[in-house]
């Protein structure tokens, strides 16, 4: 149920954007948004990823990152 996931990983985000699971939220959400065919909330959620956490899109979570861009069509 990605619509119901992709409200929870919004929320999870916008309490604690500093928090430990944070940037993975917002992977996740980008994911849920793709499920929905909504590729337009996919890449503003991969941008803010991206924004906030730089050294997570090249590092850690890089493949993730690079997975969902592409899935979503982000430029």
């Amino acid at each position: 149920q990605p619509k119901v996931a992709a409200g929870y990983f919004l929320e999870n985000y916008q309490k604690d954007p500093s928090g430990a699971r944070a940037a993975d939220s917002l992977l996740f959400l980008s994911e849920s948004m793709i499920a929905l065919k909504d590729n337009t909330r996919a890449c503003r959620a991969l941008a803010e990823f991206s924004d906030k956490y730089p050294a997570l899109a090249v590092g850690r979570l890089q493949d993730q990152y690079d997975k969902d861009r592409k899935q979503a069509g982000c430029k």
